[in-house]
């Protein structure tokens, strides 16, 4: 298991970020909310199941159902590798990138399309983040480089302390059972 859900290079393209001058904020700054994202959704993104991959190769074979645009982790598949397709007639996925070595192995996180609220949600954070903004209350409005967001105080959640936008974005939370 993996305790970042997603990676500094996905969140700079999310936000339209070219420069190093965020990277280290950035960093910094994922697994707080990736941490975040797991609480909120109440979802750990620990399940590792058997799979097949052979080397070389972006067919994955798995007696588990996994929707597409399920992000994979696994240390011989490249960082944000996600299942593009499935093939009913030979019970295969196709996914985004080849593995490096055989797979016996993965562990299925986060859909790509939570991928820009996760990057959203980094930069609120890091826009709150400086010395200077300790005293601040209610801020309003943030930009980072090119970026720039606006959130009213009546937005933001007061459970997480992120804007309600971003968390409806990232989906309904999992169920506890039992």
């Amino acid at each position: 298991m993996t305790i970042n859900l997603i990676t500094l290079e996905t969140v700079k393209d999310n936000l339209g970020l070219s420069s190093n001058e965020y990277d280290t904020k950035i960093t910094n700054m994922i697994p707080i909310v990736s941490n975040d994202v797991r609480r909120i959704l109440n979802c750990q993104y620990d399940t590792v199941i058997p799979a097949e991959i052979d080397n070389g190769s972006s067919i994955m074979r798995v007696g588990y159902e996994i929707d597409l645009g399920c992000v994979l982790h696994h240390p011989d598949l490249p960082d944000d590798t996600y299942t593009v397709s499935y093939d009913w007639e030979n019970a295969e996925y196709t996914l985004s990138d080849v593995a490096s070595a055989d797979i016996d192995y993965i562990n299925p996180t986060i859909s790509i399309g939570q991928q820009a609220a996760i990057s959203k949600m980094i930069y609120y954070k890091i826009s709150k983040k400086t010395t200077s903004d300790v005293n601040r209350k209610n801020i309003q409005a943030e930009s980072i480089g090119t970026v720039s967001y606006t959130y009213a105080p009546n937005e933001i959640n007061s459970q997480w302390n992120y804007p309600q936008a971003l968390i409806d974005d990232l989906g309904v939370p999992f169920a506890e059972v039992g």
